[in-house]
């Protein structure tokens, strides 16, 4: 027996060790499924959570600006070639006509003829030249500084950075119309790319807007507990926790995160960015204060004139960078306000249907009309004088004792015989039947 449990191949201290390891293996496979199929063990991390918030918002200002950049290479490609073309063709034009009118005079006028006739003449090569002029100038290629000598080396109109000036201006709807595509190709390009463009680009600059309104309450906020902090004054909600359990209870805790912030503030806002504008735009183009201002003022409220507009192309970047940072501010502006003012401006002297989700300031709370009423009603339970008299409070809604005798309710034809045999019955307390 020996020989036999020797030579096996486990002796039953090993087969022991065996099972041992074996039924260790299981467990800790099945620990690692457990751990596998447990999705909320291992929560995520802090900083992929704010990753995976903040990445739909970088994703969608990088789209906006490839979007802009790739629209204005576009326009740059078909437009620039087009105007080169123009510009030397009527340039050629004007100075062949220039030259053919000086060598004509001069020979009538070496050659005796008269002067009544040499300035008919000059007269009707004037109105050519004029002719010429104003069909160049129509072309949008072509300006005063370009018939000048030497204005064959003036800047093209379209440039990348122009270019890109146009396409941005073009999406966020300003449109100063100093620059525009001239050719077939370059105005359907134009159609087709602002038909994707402007609501992506709308969408972005409202999505900075709602950033930035979000950060401003959050700083109101702050500002307000420093002030009641250094004020020392403390505010209380009346609370009790054997009532917590109650029908009736009302939780105030949300309401803290309506803010109402004042409107001068949001205006002060939008005035001193519009004023920092005007300051650094009058440095740059050389203009008046008033100027900048009125510039920044039309610019942020997206309408666009164009009677003024940047020249100074080596700012055109900054440009860009002011105008889209400040249609963001006045999106924000306008989010702040509608929350609390549109909507009253909107409900006034009208029948509030939707009162549930109506606002109402309560020391400088905005509370919700049913949490307002809710509350109330428990203050008055607790509070309140209850009255002793035989009627039972059933919860619910109010059933008048007298609705058997309301016969019609919101019946329109007053005059007509019904409305008078329902006032009849309503009065001599009998009952008629109404034939309709």
């Amino acid at each position: 027996m020996p020989f036999v449990t020797s030579h096996l191949p486990y002796t039953p201290g090993r087969v022991g060790m065996f099972a041992r390891s074996m039924h260790q293996h299981h467990h800790m496979r099945r620990r690692q499924d457990q751990n596998e199929n447990d999705i909320t063990q291992r929560p995520m991390a802090t900083w992929k959570s704010y990753a995976r918030i903040i990445l739909a918002h970088v994703s969608l200002i990088v789209l906006s600006v490839v979007y802009v950049g790739f629209g204005a290479f576009l326009f740059y490609q078909l437009e620039q070639p087009n105007e080169v073309e123009v510009r030397a063709r009527n340039i050629e034009r004007f100075n062949i006509h220039k030259r053919q009118m000086i060598d004509h005079l001069w020979e009538m006028r070496s050659s005796g003829i008269g002067q009544h006739v040499v300035e008919d003449m000059a007269v009707k090569y004037v109105d050519n030249v004029t002719r010429i002029l104003f069909e160049a100038f129509d072309t949008h290629c072509i300006g005063a500084k370009h018939l000048r000598p030497g204005g064959e080396d003036e800047d093209y109109n379209w440039t990348y950075m122009t270019a890109l000036f146009f396409t941005t201006t073009l999406l966020t709807t300003i449109g100063y119309g100093n620059l525009t595509p001239v050719t077939g190709r370059g105005k359907f390009l134009c159609i087709l790319y602002a038909l994707f463009g402007v609501p992506l680009i709308l969408i972005t600059v409202a999505d900075i807007g709602k950033f930035l309104s979000e950060n401003i309450v959050q700083l109101y906020t702050w500002y307000r507990k420093l002030r009641e902090k250094c004020s020392k004054q403390k505010y209380s909600v009346i609370s009790n926790k054997d009532d917590k359990n109650k029908e009736g209870d009302l939780n105030l805790d949300h309401l803290e995160n309506y803010i109402s912030i004042p409107i001068f503030l949001i205006v002060a806002i939008l005035l001193s960015y519009i004023t920092f504008g005007a300051v650094v735009l009058s440095m740059w183009e050389g203009w008046d204060f008033f100027s900048g201002f009125y510039f920044s003022f039309i610019t942020m409220t997206t309408v666009g004139f164009g009677d003024i507009v940047p020249l100074k192309r080596e700012y055109y970047i900054l440009d860009l960078c002011y105008i889209i940072i400040g249609l963001s501010i006045t999106t924000m502006c306008i989010d702040l306000v509608g929350i609390q003012y549109i909507r009253k401006m909107h409900y006034f002297g009208r029948a509030i249907k939707d009162a549930r989700f109506a606002l109402v300031n309560v020391g400088g709370k905005m509370v919700h009309v049913p949490d307002l009423m809710r509350y109330a009603s428990v203050l008055q339970q607790k509070y309140g004088q209850k009255k002793t008299h035989d009627t039972i409070i059933v919860k619910g809604a109010y059933a008048p004792k007298d609705l058997s005798k309301i016969r019609f309710i919101d019946f329109g034809a007053l005059a007509s015989m019904e409305s008078w045999q329902s006032l009849w019955s309503i009065l001599t307390g009998r009952t008629q039947e109404v034939h309709v």
